[in-house]
């Protein structure tokens, strides 16, 4: 279960990313990328300043990077708590968890920490860095980014928006609400309760189990 302020750092990074994009949709804890993820969202970055960022130093043909960003982005969060929390996932680089970030999965990627728990030079080249700063959050380093191939892009929001219709909420709170009502469906069975009520117990059973996704 995540700790409250870690989802205190999951709302700045829905207000933060909302307040730079027209249109976004977002899960938290999803796995559209292959990995879950502490937040991803597609969203219309256009004019959010990345592509400046990106552009910057960069002896390219301008023209035609602009037409590549001109696209919808998919942006993937890391959320830190504490040292020991960023290094269960960047420290060691030999282990599945650590490995499957060492590659773009997305247009661009942002570990979300406080200050002081890790350093830009510690992340992998792809990967920003946002730190809390008063009750929003400020980038100390800008992610490179990744041009996705369409059929990826269209692929991860298919994911997204029926992860949205089936689920309708975040991976922990579907595994709570899972263990819930297989409890009170126990509860009622060792109570003695009647075929009808357990019946309406083992329907709400069974919709909380509905899509579940690991």
């Amino acid at each position: 279960m995540p700790s409250k302020r870690h989802q205190e750092l999951q709302n700045m990074v829905v207000r933060w990313i909302g307040n730079r994009s027209f249109k976004m949709c977002g899960l938290p804890e999803s796995n559209v990328v292959g990995y879950i993820a502490d937040f991803v969202a597609i969203a219309d970055m256009r004019h959010s300043g990345l592509e400046k960022k990106y552009m910057a130093g960069r002896a390219t043909d301008e023209g035609r990077e602009r037409r590549m960003f001109d696209r919808w982005y998919v942006c993937v969060f890391e959320i830190k708590v504490s040292r020991s929390d960023f290094l269960n996932t960047f420290g060691n680089k030999h282990t599945p968890h650590a490995e499957a970030r060492l590659k773009p999965v997305g247009t661009a990627h942002w570990v979300v920490a406080e200050k002081g728990i890790c350093k830009p030079e510690e992340l992998p080249d792809f990967w920003g860095l946002l730190t809390p700063y008063g009750s929003g959050l400020t980038e100390l380093k800008a992610p490179e980014l990744h041009i996705l191939p369409e059929a990826e892009l269209h692929a991860m929001a298919f994911d997204m928006l029926w992860l949205q219709m089936n689920l309708r909420k975040s991976y922990y709170d579907q595994v709570i609400d899972m263990a819930e009502t297989i409890k009170d469906v126990h509860r009622a069975i060792m109570k003695g309760k009647s075929h009808e009520e357990l019946f309406c117990l083992s329907e709400r059973a069974k919709r909380a189990c509905c899509g579940f996704v690991v």
